[in-house]
Parts: C-alpha cells; structure tokens; sequence
C-alpha cells in the first residue's frame, strides 16, 4: 500500500503496506527508491503479490550485489 501525500500530491511507499517485507528487503526497497525513484517503485510493487514483490526485491539485489561489492 501507498500513501498519497496531500500537500504535494506525491505517492510514498510505506513500510505499514509492506509489511511481509524482511528488514533487509525494505532497506533494498529504500536502494531501490533512490536509484529508481519512489514512484517508479510504488508503481513496479503494487500491482505484484506478495511473491512476485519478494522475487523482484531478490532480483534487484541479486543484479546490484556485485555493484556493491567493488567499492
């Protein structure tokens, strides 16, 4: 679930809708977010099942895992 912010009419991902989410995945949905943007995000996750939200998580990780292990 998404939260519309009224003031400026933007979309959040909040952790309250995904709360089948391990820790570890919500701190890759925050990587995600930056690179990616919050609404392209809320936008990818949505409309998945809860299974196909953690494969897509597993996915994001497993392509930008090596990324991170060259710094």
């Amino acid at each position: 679930m998404n939260m519309l912010d009224v003031e400026d009419d933007s979309f959040h991902v909040t952790r309250e809708g995904y709360s089948h989410l391990s820790d570890s995945e919500w701190e890759v949905v925050g990587r995600m977010s930056v690179l990616m943007g919050e609404p392209a995000i809320s936008g990818m996750l949505e409309p998945l099942s809860k299974d196909q939200q953690h494969a897509a998580i597993n996915k994001f990780l497993q392509k930008t895992l090596p990324s991170y292990d060259r710094r």
